[in-house]
């Protein structure tokens, strides 16, 4: 469940043009849940900072097809690929 969760926030955000400025909020749902974060790019790096609306944090860096980082203060690291899988296995 975790990790679908975490998937479909990837997935979900990884769909946000990389021209997209911190400044600029963004929001979306799944399973009931609201989400609202910014993307900054630094360098090579998409960093997604963000919560949910009962106040999870989560803060991804995805480099390639790769993310690290970490959703409501635990570690988490998984592939772009991963990530999609995961949703259709939903």
């Amino acid at each position: 469940m975790f990790k679908t969760i975490i998937a479909a926030t990837t997935v979900s955000l990884l769909a946000v043009p990389a021209v997209a400025q911190a400044s600029e909020a963004r929001e979306f749902s799944h399973e009931g849940v609201d989400y609202t974060y910014t993307t900054a790019q630094k360098g090579s790096v998409t960093v997604i900072n963000g919560h949910t609306t009962a106040g999870v944090p989560f803060r991804l860096f995805v480099k390639g097809e790769r993310v690290t980082g970490t959703y409501n203060n635990r570690p988490v690291s998984f592939t772009t690929a991963e990530a999609s899988n995961a949703l259709a296995n939903d």
